[in-house]
C-alpha cells in the first residue's frame, strides 16, 4: 500500500490535534473527518479544505478512499464505534482508554483478529524518547533493581465545568480510566505485570465530583508504584512528574508530556559512557523530528576502594553522574511527533501484516484491567489482587 487513506472520527480538541500531525506524514493521507457538531464541521472546511466532511460517523466508516480510522471521540462512545470499524472491515486507531471496561476492549481485540485486522491506541508516552531512556536502562540492568516508581499529576480543570462529561463515571470511566491508563500502560511497559492494586478517591468539596485519586500498583518483579492525580489547578499552574527509583539511581521526569529527564546514578566508566553515548544516540533516533541534548554534571567519588553497599549488596563505584537529558522541541512539538509516529506504526502493521503493531489491544485490555481495579479498590476499600 503506497499511500493509506486515513479517517478522524471527531473534530474536537485531540482531533484537530492528530489532523495536524498527520501533515506531511508519509504514506498517510488524511481523506475524511466525520463531526456531528454544526461548528467544528464549518471550522474544519476552513482548515482542512481537501478533505471530505460528514457528519455522521457510519458515513465516514462507508467511505471507499478511507482504510483507517481513528476515534477521537469522548470514552463513552468509543467501543461502539470501534464495533462499527472493524465490522466494516477498516483498521483502527483509538483515542485512549479505547473502551471503558476491560471486557469491551476484549471483544474488540477479538473482533480484530477475526477480521484479519490490525488495530492500536494512542498510549502517547510510550513514543517519547524519554521514557523509552527509562525503558532502555531498565532493560540495560545498569543500576540494579528498581524498587519504587510514583506519578504526581496535578492537572487542570479550568475547562471541565460540573456538567462535562469528564466528571461522569457513565461517560469517563473516572480519571484511573479516562487519563490513568497512561501512566498505568507506562508502569506495565517497563516494569512488567501487576500483582495487586488499592486505591482511594475524594470527592469535591460541596458536590459529587471526584477529583482526586490516588492508588498504589505492586509489580510482580516487587516493585512498588504510587499514583495520585488531582484536578483541581488552572492550566498555567499545572504539574506532573514521573519518577522511578532503582537501587543506585533517581530519575525524574518532568511534565505530562515531558521534555526533560534528570538522572542521579552511582555509576563506572561503563556506565558513564552507556547513558553519554549509546543511550543518547538511541533516544536521538527514537522518534524522527525531535532532538535529545544532555547535560552532565560528574563527581569523582574518592576512599572507597572502587565498592559501594546497599541491601547487602557490594557494587562497583567510581563516581556519581548527575544527568539531564533534554528533548530540543516544545512539548506540543513532540506530543505531535508522538501521536503521528503512532499512527505511522499502526500503518506500518497494515503494511506489513506479519507483525503487530507496537501498542496492541492485549496492552490496552491490561491495562484497562489495573484501572477497573484501582475504581473498584476505591469504592470497596479493599486490596484487588491481578493475578
Amino acid at each position: 500500500m503506497d499511500e493509506c487513506g486515513v479517517g478522524i472520527i471527531g473534530l474536537g480538541g485531540f482531533g484537530q490535534l492528530i489532523a495536524a500531525a498527520l501533515e506531511g506524514a508519509p504514506g498517510l493521507r488524511l481523506t475524511a473527518v466525520a463531526e456531528r457538531m454544526p461548528e467544528r464541521r464549518a471550522q474544519g472546511a476552513v482548515q482542512l479544505p481537501k478533505v471530505r466532511l460528514y457528519e455522521r460517523a457510519e458515513d465516514l466508516i462507508c467511505d471507499e478512499g478511507v482504510e483507517l480510522i481513528i476515534i477521537a471521540t469522548p470514552p463513552y462512545t468509543h467501543a461502539a464505534l470501534a464495533r462499527q470499524v472493524l465490522g466494516a472491515g477498516k483498521h483502527l486507531y483509538l483515542e485512549k482508554p479505547g473502551a471503558l471496561t476491560p471486557e469491551e476492549m476484549s471483544e474488540l481485540r477479538h473482533l480484530a483478529s477475526s477480521r484479519g485486522l490490525k488495530a492500536s491506541l494512542d498510549f502517547v508516552l510510550r513514543r517519547n524518547p524519554l521514557y523509552f531512556l527509562l525503558k532502555d536502562l531498565q532493560v540495560q540492568g545498569l543500576f540494579g533493581e528498581p524498587e519504587r516508581a510514583y506519578l504526581e499529576n496535578y492537572a487542570h480543570d479550568d475547562q471541565l465545568p460540573p456538567e462535562h462529561w469528564f466528571w461522569d463515571y457513565s461517560k469517563s470511566g473516572g480519571i484511573w480510566i479516562e487519563h490513568g491508563v497512561h501512566f498505568i500502560d507506562v508502569g506495565h511497559w517497563i516494569l512488567g505485570p501487576a500483582n495487586w492494586v488499592w486505591g482511594a478517591s475524594f470527592v469535591r468539596p460541596g458536590r459529587e465530583l471526584v477529583e482526586r485519586v490516588t492508588g498504589t500498583i505492586s509489580y510482580l518483579a516487587g516493585t512498588v508504584v504510587n499514583h495520585y492525580h488531582g484536578f483541581t489547578k488552572p492550566e498555567l499552574f499545572e504539574d506532573t512528574s514521573f519518577g522511578l527509583v532503582w537501587e543506585r539511581a533517581y530519575a525524574v521526569l518532568k511534565g505530562w508530556i515531558p521534555t526533560e529527564l534528570r538522572l542521579d546514578a552511582l555509576v563506572t566508566p561503563e556506565g558513564e559512557e552507556y547513558l553519554t553515548v549509546k543511550a543518547l544516540q538511541r533516544a536521538r533516533q527514537y522518534l524522527p523530528g525531535i532532538g535529545v541534548e544532555v547535560k552532565m554534571e560528574k563527581t569523582v567519588l574518592s576512599g572507597m576502594a572502587g565498592v559501594v553497599q546497599g541491601r547487602e549488596k557490594v557494587y562497583p563505584v567510581t563516581h556519581r553522574l548527575r544527568l539531564t537529558y533534554i528533548l530540543t522541541q516544545d512539548r506540543w512539538t513532540v506530543y505531535r511527533a508522538c501521536v503521528r509516529q503512532g499512527i505511522l506504526d499502526l500503518a506500518s502493521a497494515v503494511t506489513h501484516l506479519a507483525r503487530e503493531p507496537s501498542v496492541t489491544l492485549a496492552e490496552a485490555e491490561a491495562a484497562l484491567k489495573v484501572a477497573s481495579a484501582l475504581t473498584q479498590s476505591a469504592a470497596t476499600g479493599q486490596v484487588v489482587a491481578m493475578n
